[in-house]
This record gives structure tokens, sequence and C-alpha cells, in this order.
């Protein structure tokens, strides 16, 4: 990791207001620029990115957050997509934005080892369809509703998704239990 980085943290952990600064001011437009892919207009991206630097900031002041793998920007952007995320769930917009491949350097933090189990859902959920991953995705990763996800998708009404879901999940577990 760069000297920079690790020296812009560390004033960052002791509550540095010019290292708050410094982060705002060089990763603003990238971030907004960043962000126009998933239709915000760039009001609402800056609001998301002042919302997600002062989010970075009390993570580093507040939990001593220590960056490994991952770039200082990498992490803010990471905040910042999840921040984008919830801004277009209260629209109702997060599914056509989402199915845009988002193609910004991968998010590598520290190696999180997993469990047997979560090792066998990531295994398995790669093996059904792309329906199936999309749905169960939806539902349990994104946490919408049946409801909004009938209004969001080709799906005709509620009971058409919980027996879509309901399928899924029970290939997912037929899957997983004939390892």
């Amino acid at each position: 990791m760069e000297k920079q980085h690790v020296d812009l943290q560390t004033r960052l952990r002791s509550d540095d207001k010019k290292a708050l600064e410094e982060v705002y001011l060089n990763y603003k437009e990238a971030f907004v620029s960043y962000g126009l892919r998933f239709r915000l207009d760039r009001e609402d991206l800056i609001d998301v990115y002042q919302d997600s630097v002062i989010a970075m900031y009390q993570n580093f002041i507040q939990k001593q957050t220590q960056l490994d793998d991952s770039s200082l920007k990498t992490y803010l952007f990471s905040i910042g997509k999840h921040k984008i995320y919830d801004r277009l769930r209260e629209r109702k917009q997060l599914v056509g934005a989402v199915e845009q491949e988002d193609d910004y350097e991968e998010i590598v933090f520290t190696e999180t080892v997993l469990s047997e189990e979560q090792q066998q859902l990531r295994k398995y959920f790669g093996h059904l369809g792309e329906s199936c991953q999309h749905i169960l995705r939806l539902f349990y990763y994104r946490g919408l509703s049946i409801k909004e996800i009938v209004s969001q998708t080709h799906y005709k009404d509620e009971n058409t998704v919980k027996s879509h879901k309901s399928r899924c999940l029970k290939k997912l577990i037929t899957l997983i239990k004939n390892d």
C-alpha cells in the first residue's frame, strides 16, 4: 500500500480535519462520474458522496478502521455504492440501474474466512439459473419485498414471485444437500 494512503489513514484515525478535506476533494469528481451510471443526477450524487465521506470518516475515528489490501478510494466508493443503492431503492429504481454491470475496480478487503455452509452456498448459488439468482438476490441481498419485486420486474403478481422464489430456494437446498 502506498505510504501516502497509510499516512492519510493515520491522519483520519486521529480526527484530522485537513485529511478529511483532502479525501473529499481528491475523489469527489471521480465519484460523481462513477455514480452517473446509476441514473442519479449530479446533486443527488454529491449528497450521497458527502454522506459516504462522513460515514468513512466516522469509521476511521470510531472503529479505528485500517485498510489492508483495499485503497482508501475503493473503500470510500464501496460505501458510496451502497448509499446509491439505498437512494435508488427509496425511489424504486434499483433493479433497472443495477442490471447494468458495475465495472468499477473490484473491492478487496482483508479476506474473510467463510464457514463451510457459506462456502457451499457460494459454490451452489452459481449453479442456479440466472432468473433464480436474480430473484434470490433481490429478496435476500437487496431486501426487496415480494410486492417490490413484482413492481420492478416482469413477474405478473405476488404469487408468481413467491412460487418462483420458493422453487429456487428448494433447488439450492437440494444442490447443497446432495453435495
